[in-house]
């Protein structure tokens, strides 16, 4: 019989402002409100938007973050009615996604219940100190300080072994067990697969036999959108025709679309708000041919998993924390992060059909992992956990 778990999901972003960090709380809630007790969200609000979600979602204050819009900084210690609402969730257990307000306020109340605290390494908090203070003595301060999180959890979960390093090389000296990441992308039937990419090719106004490229997250430089867009300049140079998919936001993006601009590449990008709606999304999967994923700052992005639901393969960078398990040519490709691999790896490409149908099956066949078998395993190991922790507290009592 299934133990029946009453668990919270705390993280800093959330719908409407999304990122892969997000959907990993959202899809840990969902599908353990569906299969094994209840599970909720605790995010900050954001102003006019209201949850559309099959579970429980409990939000606190909120202010835009300076610098880092869209993303918001909580304000739960100040928040009269957040206290309320969570002083009377029965929870057995807190999973933090992020170290920073939403995972100090997990962290505090997993203590304050005597219930086991489960936390998550998902990013490169390093690299985004050191975007906004430009002071190493003060990064490493705060990343000194976000450590104390990890180290007063009872469970580390990295989403890869690369991941579960750079926590290690941040000066992490606990364990950590590896629990991958999933994706809500269902393989689509050919039917299904047919009047997606008919719709798709609709919103990004692109022919059927146009070559098309995707990219999908937060627009950050870090996440290294300039490169792609050199290197659409030298591939339309080269008089090469193709169609260039961006679809997300953040502080990059007036940037990003005057570099198109400026390098007349109007009439070949394409930039797409956040799409909340998971159906939408699909349909600019399925008019997809290839995935440009150039980042060396993500460490294990849900958004090639879900472009491998499409059969679509992805381009990374070699030894990359993204690129962990991908093998050169037969589930993706690999390149050096460098403008000219870049290119010439993607020119290439465009003249090898047969080799992106390749890698693309590769792709669906070993990267692909839905999220609901994900979290059979969260949830085996949640209750694991939380057996743990009241024989301890047994014990010790």
């Amino acid at each position: 019989m299934n133990m029946k778990i009453i668990s919270g999901q705390f993280n800093d972003s959330y719908f409407p402002i999304m990122d892969g960090v997000g959907m990993t709380a959202h899809s840990y809630a969902f599908w353990l409100n569906e299969k094994y007790g209840k599970s909720m969200v605790v995010a900050p609000n954001v102003k006019d938007y209201k949850d559309k979600v099959p579970y429980e979602v409990i939000r606190f204050k909120s202010v835009l973050l300076p610098g880092m819009n869209p993303y918001r900084v909580g304000l739960p210690r100040i928040d009269v009615e957040y206290k309320k609402k969570i002083k009377k969730v029965g929870f057995d257990l807190i999973h933090a996604h992020c170290p920073f307000i939403s995972g100090q306020a997990a962290q505090k109340l997993a203590k304050k219940l005597n219930i086991p605290f489960v936390t998550t390494f998902h990013t490169k908090y390093r690299d985004d100190f050191a975007k906004v203070f430009n002071n190493h003595y003060f990064v490493d301060f705060l990343v000194n300080m976000t450590l104390n999180l990890y180290n007063s959890a009872d469970m580390v979960w990295v989403p890869n072994i690369a991941t579960g390093q750079t926590l290690k090389e941040y000066g992490f000296n606990g364990s950590f067990e590896v629990m991958p990441n999933g994706t809500d992308m269902a393989v689509p039937s050919n039917k299904k697969m047919i009047a997606y990419r008919k719709k798709g090719l609709e919103m990004i106004k692109a022919g059927n036999d146009e070559f098309v490229m995707l990219f999908v997250g937060q627009h950050r430089w870090e996440k290294n959108v300039r490169l792609i867009i050199e290197s659409l300049r030298m591939i339309k140079e080269s008089g090469k025709s193709f169609k260039m998919v961006f679809v997300g936001e953040g502080y990059a993006t007036d940037d990003m679309k005057k570099l198109v601009k400026k390098y007349k590449l109007q009439d070949h990008v394409v930039f797409l708000k956040v799409i909340t709606d998971r159906e939408e999304l699909q349909y600019v999967f399925a008019a997809s041919d290839l995935f440009v994923f150039p980042s060396v700052y993500d460490n294990s992005p849900l958004v090639i998993q879900e472009a491998a639901a499409f059969d679509i393969p992805s381009v990374l960078v070699r030894n990359s924390s993204s690129a962990e398990k991908i093998i050169d040519g037969v589930n993706g490709f690999l390149v050096e992060n460098d403008l000219g691999d870049l290119t010439k790896a993607i020119s290439g490409l465009m003249n090898n059909r047969q080799a992106i149908r390749k890698a693309g099956e590769g792709a669906r066949k070993t990267i692909y992992h839905p999220w609901e078998a994900i979290v059979d395993d969260v949830y085996q190991r949640y209750t694991d956990i939380i057996k743990e922790h009241r024989n301890f507290s047994k014990k010790h009592n």
